[in-house]
C-alpha cells in the first residue's frame, strides 16, 4: 500500500513539475518574470495588486507559477515525509533520492528569489530552469523505482553506455537552450538553417558564454546582436549534434532489442519526440517564436530528457 501511494504521488508531481516548467517558459516569454519585483509576495501581497509598474497580465503569470511551483513542493515535502516515515520505503535508493530532492528544492527557491531581486541574471535564470528539469528527473526516478518492469536484457552490452552518452547529450543540449532564452537570443537568428545566410556571420564565442552579468538583465537583456547570434547557432549546432546521436542510438537500440522487448517502446517513443522537437525548433525560427510552440519546445525537451532517463533505468534494471 506504501508503495502504491509513493507511485501514486511521485506520478502526481511529476504532472505538476511539467506544468511548472510550462509555466515557467510561458513567464519567460510573456516577460514576466519581473512581473512581481518582489518575492514571495506580489507587491507586497499574496495577490497581485496594483503597484507603481503594475501589468496586470504579467503579474497574474508570474504568481500562478509561484503557486504551481508551492503545490509542487508540498508534493515534494509528501514524497520524503513518506519514505523517512514508512519502515518499508526506508531504502538506500529511496533515502538518496529524497535527500537529493531536499537539496534541489531548498536551491530552487533560493535560484526563484535571486531570479527576482537580482533582475534576471542569465546564469541565475539558467540554473533556475535547469533545477526544474533535475527536480522532474528525480521525481520520475522515483516514480520508477516503485514501477519495476522486468524483460530489459539486451544482446547488445554497450548499449546502456550510449544511453548513459545520449542523456548527457540531452542534458547539454537543455542547457544551451536554456541559456539562449535566458539571453533572449531565440529570435537572433531570422533565417533557417544558418545565420544570417547572404552575409558571414563573426563568431564571438568567449562573449556569449561570459557567465557574469553585464547590466539589467530584463526584457531584452544587454547582449549585442552579434553575441546573441553566437548563442543562436551554438543552439542550432548542438540540436544537429543531439539529433544525430540519437537517431543513430535508436537504429541501433531497435537492432539489437528483441522485438517482444518492452524497452524498444522507448525507443519508438524517443524517435517520435526528437522529430517532433526539430519541427518546433524550425517553427519557432519560421513564425518567429510563437508562445505556444516556444512552450510546447521547452515541454518537449522535458519528455525527451525523462525518456532517456526511462531507457538508462530499464536497461540498468536487473
Amino acid at each position: 500500500m506504501d508503495k502504491d501511494f509513493l507511485k501514486f504521488i511521485s506520478r502526481l508531481a511529476v504532472i505538476f513539475a511539467f506544468v511548472v516548467i510550462a509555466l515557467g517558459a510561458f513567464t519567460r516569454l510573456i516577460d514576466a518574470g519581473l512581473g512581481c519585483p518582489d518575492w514571495p509576495g506580489c507587491y507586497g501581497h499574496l495577490l497581485p495588486v496594483n503597484g507603481s509598474h503594475f501589468v496586470a497580465y504579467k503579474a497574474w503569470a508570474e504568481m500562478i507559477h509561484r503557486y504551481c511551483v508551492a503545490a509542487l513542493s508540498t508534493l515534494i515535502v509528501i514524497i520524503i515525509v513518506t519514505i523517512f516515515s514508512r519502515k518499508n520505503l526506508r531504502r538506500r535508493h529511496n533515502i538518496i533520492l529524497s535527500l537529493l530532492l531536499i537539496a534541489l528544492l531548498i536551491y530552487q527557491i533560493l535560484l526563484g528569489r535571486w531570479t527576482v531581486t537580482l533582475t534576471l541574471w542569465p546564469i541565475i535564470v539558467t540554473q533556475h530552469l535547469l533545477g526544474g528539469f533535475l527536480l522532474v528527473s528525480l521525481l520520475w526516478i522515483v516514480y520508477l523505482y516503485h514501477s519495476p518492469q522486468k524483460n530489459s536484457q539486451t544482446t547488445h552490452k554497450y548499449l546502456p553506455f550510449f544511453a548513459v552518452l545520449g542523456l548527457i547529450l540531452i542534458f547539454l543540449q537543455i542547457i544551451l537552450g536554456a541559456w539562449t532564452s535566458t539571453n533572449y537570443a531565440s529570435l537572433s537568428c531570422p533565417d533557417f538553417p544558418l545565420c544570417m545566410n547572404h552575409h558571414v556571420m563573426v563568431w564571438h564565442v568567449r562573449d556569449a558564454f561570459h557567465l557574469m552579468p553585464q547590466g539589467m538583465n530584463y526584457e531584452g537583456g544587454v547582449l549585442s546582436e552579434p553575441i546573441r547570434q553566437t548563442i543562436q547557432m551554438a543552439h542550432r549546432f548542438g540540436a544537429l549534434i543531439v539529433s544525430v546521436y540519437l537517431f543513430m542510438f535508436i537504429a541501433i537500440g531497435l537492432h539489437r532489442l528483441e522485438f517482444s522487448n518492452k524497452n524498444t517502446l522507448y525507443f519508438y517513443f524517443i524517435a517520435a519526440l526528437l522529430i517532433l522537437q526539430i519541427c518546433l525548433g524550425m517553427m519557432n525560427v519560421v513564425f518567429q517564436l510563437p508562445v505556444l510552440t516556444a512552450v510546447l519546445h521547452t515541454v518537449i525537451a522535458a519528455a525527451l530528457l525523462l525518456t532517456l532517463v526511462t531507457i538508462v533505468f530499464r536497461l540498468g534494471e536487473k
